[in-house]
């Protein structure tokens, strides 16, 4: 069973690695962002208001003055906005733009997604799918563990 899962978890990174190459080598001059600034904004995206510049910069293990600079930007460009806490004044959280998603950010990202909920709908039963999700939630969880 170890073996199966240990080839099953390189065959989603191999693959996981591929598609990410693939968007990377894409031209991305239309929407004025960079691969690595899509990346950001996926982060930013998945945990509105959770994250502070200082609290990417950790999880990145960067300069946190990189950091702030990317953040300055793709809110300038109106990707995203920053707001005060209201408990802290010192810190800005940073949620994502919803009406700056333009239609080509749309396709591009989330066409994969869909595709893979619909396949997983036609073989598997709505339990087994959120169960699905709580291992992949717990992957990825030990993964950002075992690399912090």
């Amino acid at each position: 069973m170890k073996t199966k899962f240990a080839k099953a978890m390189k065959k989603l990174f191999h693959d996981f690695a591929i598609v990410e190459l693939r968007l990377q080598n894409r031209d991305y001059s239309n929407l004025k962002l960079t691969y690595n600034s899509i990346l950001y904004l996926d982060i930013i995206e998945a945990h509105p208001g959770e994250y502070t510049a200082s609290d990417i910069a950790d999880l990145l293990q960067v300069a946190r003055p990189s950091v702030t600079q990317k953040i300055n930007k793709l809110e300038k460009m109106g990707y995203i906005t920053k707001k005060q806490s209201s408990l802290d004044k010192r810190f800005y959280y940073i949620y994502f733009n919803e009406e700056s998603r333009s239609p080509e950010i749309i396709e591009e990202f989330d066409r994969a997604d869909s595709a893979v909920v619909e396949k997983l709908s036609k073989e598997y039963t709505q339990e087994e799918i959120e169960k699905f999700y709580e291992m992949l939630s717990l992957v990825g969880d030990s993964y950002l563990e075992e690399l912090s």
